[in-house]
């Protein structure tokens, strides 16, 4: 895949992704707010519910406290035949008269009295049947009260009780002023409390009656005054009493102070979700696109690694096929040092040959995880000095030198003694490659409580900072495609890191363009 398909796919990915997120997110915001006005409407109706229980209560006791009060009914007055009256009546039974003058109340009111409304104005009407309540026998009457004189003194009587009557109804519709004669604060807690558990808030609030003219908190169920604040500044709160002709501005309000969190215990199941969602679609988008950065990556490895190990394998190929076709001539088959000459040849082209397939089956057996170390007690310092022998030569021919400072008290250490000669022996091979004036490498040994210190300078071309974060990977190479100014397959430096991580050791490195590099490995005394 060329690099700008990969970004074109790259860029649609991400547009996807970024408008699932942005979908997400406002899908996430409606939830919430239908959630936020769910929980209002609920908690209006609350309120709406206790102020209409409020009203409801106020209005039976009105009626029961002035309502039901018989009509003070007087008897006519007989003056004039009081002595005639006192006559026809006994004594004993003028006290059960009296008792037996008014009617029953309920007879009275289903019997002559009516109260009607017109649903088109709102009006209400009194109405009393004066003509049938007149006609009317009540038990025990005087039969010398005249029918006339009775219902004109009732009839005056009654429009007098009337007019009290609608007083009182007037007064009660316009509503009281005086706002603890007409709420009980136990009893608003109470109605409150159990309207809002019956809908499902049980959870902790603060709530007062506001009186808005003067932002005064008339009544408040919480000492602290941020909660007095609170209940002033909140969105919920309604008339306390609605049904008034004449608004009283007393308004009951409430706040939540776990309101957020309480919303957001509703919504954690879709926010949850949702998350979970994103965060897949997310990590599966991530690892997408770092697995084709990292095929890619692999692919142009892969073809540098083909490249290089097609020219480190041609050269000896050519030189011991050159060699051959000479030992086949005549005139040189006679000359025993020329032979001589031309095996020595062959068999080090061979050699060199076997030690690269050997790099590679090394790193293989690594990938495997069937590779074994053979660990035994070993001193690293004659290590590196018969390391130091191999690789002297090769730095001395470049006008270069090697310098040694083996400081470590306690050099033995349980290690697997080829391998951990390999590792030396690359890395000063590296210091000698990387280095393309007269090398100058530097090798020293440190002793810490656990193990040795090894660390290996030289004063190379350096490596830059993302050079050093993938020197360690295999195939990775700092001179990259068919450039063979440096020669090797890129598998050094991983096969050392894998060497050191076996022997339950670390590796680092630290470089400066044009200022060399310097490698530092850290082996413990034992592996185990």
């Amino acid at each position: 895949m060329t690099r700008t398909r990969i970004r074109w796919l790259i860029g649609l990915l991400s547009c996807a992704l970024i408008g699932l997120i942005a979908f997400q997110y406002y899908w996430i915001t409606e939830v919430t707010k239908v959630n936020k006005e769910r929980f209002n409407q609920s908690v209006n109706d609350a309120l709406n519910s206790v102020t209409q229980k409020l009203a409801i209560e106020n209005g039976i006791n009105f009626l029961e406290d002035d309502m039901r009060a018989r009509p003070p009914l007087r008897r006519v007055n007989t003056n004039v035949r009081r002595d005639s009256l006192n006559e026809s009546i006994p004594v004993n039974n003028q006290e059960h008269i009296r008792a037996q003058d008014i009617p029953n109340p309920e007879e009275f009111f289903s019997s002559f009295f009516r109260i009607s409304v017109d649903e088109t104005t709102g009006e209400v009407f009194f109405q009393i049947d004066f003509e049938a309540f007149s006609r009317a026998t009540f038990p025990n009457q005087p039969s010398f009260v005249n029918p006339r004189d009775q219902q004109i003194q009732m009839e005056r009587q009654m429009n007098r009780q009337m007019d009290l009557l609608k007083q009182r109804w007037a007064r009660h519709l316009v509503g009281s002023d005086n706002l603890f004669a007409r709420v009980d604060p136990p009893r608003l807690d109470t109605l409150l409390a159990a309207e809002l558990e019956d809908r499902g808030l049980d959870m902790t609030y603060n709530y007062g009656i506001l009186h808005k003219p003067t932002n005064e908190l008339k009544l408040l169920n919480a000492d602290n005054r941020n909660a007095s604040e609170d209940i002033k500044s909140s969105d919920l709160m309604v008339n306390l009493f609605p049904t008034d002709l004449v608004d009283r501005d007393f308004y009951l309000a409430i706040d939540f102070p776990n309101e957020r969190n309480y919303l957001l215990n509703k919504a954690i199941l879709p926010l949850s979700a949702s998350g979970l969602l994103l965060i897949i679609v997310i990590g599966c988008f991530a690892y997408a696109i770092m697995v084709i950065l990292r095929q890619k990556k692999l692919s142009e490895i892969k073809n540098d690694f083909v490249n290089n190990m097609t020219h480190e394998f041609k050269t000896p190929i050519a030189t011991v096929s050159l060699a051959t076709e000479a030992l086949q001539d005549d005139d040189i088959k006679g000359n025993k040092a020329i032979v001589d000459r031309y095996v020595k040849v062959i068999r080090d082209e061979n050699k060199r040959l076997g030690m690269q397939v050997e790099k590679v089956l090394q790193i293989a057996s690594l990938d495997k995880k069937d590779f074994k170390l053979k660990f035994e007690q070993a001193d690293i310092h004659n290590i590196i000095e018969k390391a130091l022998v191999n690789i002297n030569l090769m730095v001395e021919k470049k006008g270069g030198s090697i310098s040694s400072q083996l400081f470590a008290a306690s050099s033995i250490l349980e290690a697997d003694k080829v391998h951990l000669t390999n590792i030396i022996y690359n890395l000063l091979d590296n210091a000698n490659k990387y280095s393309p004036d007269a090398p100058e490498i530097n090798i020293r040994t440190d002793n810490i409580s656990s193990g040795i210190i090894l660390k290996i300078s030289d004063k190379g071309i350096g490596m830059s900072k993302e050079a050093t974060e993938k020197i360690f990977d295999k195939f990775y190479r700092v001179s990259t495609g068919n450039v063979h100014d440096v020669k090797g397959f890129g598998l050094g430096l991983s096969y050392v890191k894998n060497i050191v991580e076996m022997h339950k050791g670390s590796i680092n490195v630290k470089s400066e363009i044009g200022k060399g590099s310097t490698f530092k490995i850290y082996l413990p005394f034992k592996h185990g």
